[in-house]
């Protein structure tokens, strides 16, 4: 009776656990037609706002070979641009992000640093100085609540791709949670009368 009434608990307990996920945004359903251009146009993309410095690109664009962490389409700091920004009028969580910068014969940049802002424009969190080169490197950021996001370098251009956000953990519904108390005390109680 009790291996049953354990295994009961760990099931129960398994159907109502809620499972937090993650979405990634690729940005390869999307057309750069071949070229560098505003994603601005895309606005709002998952969700989210970008400011018109973001470049959407596709790794055949010469010097951009490297460019794509996975499929063929990237984000680019369209001209150097410094301070860019994306948000959206929901918090969202965020992750991090995949950064590296182009094989361009241009100015690099060598790090890139984001931050992240809630409702209020308080600053949540500050990945730092964060160094990047010509191989993509994981930029982990894992901020919550985060109405705009920031990214800063020190130079020149970089890549991204691979923009993670991260999902709230869901709370288990009250009538199940309700549910499964009743019956743990139902359960004791009937334990007890017998003994």
């Amino acid at each position: 009776m009790k291996n049953t009434f354990n295994a009961f608990l760990a099931a129960a307990a398994l159907m109502l656990a809620a499972h937090s996920h993650a979405a990634v945004v690729t940005f390869d359903d999307l057309d750069a037609g071949g070229k560098l251009s505003s994603m601005s146009k895309n606005n709002p993309y998952a969700d989210l706002t970008w400011n018109s410095s973001w470049y959407l690109g596709v790794d055949s664009v010469a010097g951009y070979s490297n460019a794509a962490h996975s499929g063929h389409q990237f984000l680019t700091n369209g001209f150097g641009v410094n301070n860019l920004s994306v948000g959206s009028a929901n918090a969202f969580g965020f992750s991090g992000a995949w950064f590296a910068t182009p094989a361009t014969n241009g100015a690099k940049a060598t790090w890139i640093n984001i931050t992240a802002y809630d409702a209020g424009n308080h600053v949540i969190g500050s990945t730092g100085n964060v160094a990047i080169n010509g191989s993509y490197s994981w930029v982990a950021a894992n901020f919550a609540g985060v109405s705009r996001l920031t990214v800063t370098r020190d130079k020149g251009w970089f890549v991204m791709d691979d923009f993670t956000l991260a999902s709230a953990v869901p709370e288990p519904g009250s009538l199940p949670m309700l549910g499964l108390g009743l019956a743990v005390i139902g359960l004791l109680y009937r334990r007890r009368a017998a003994s």
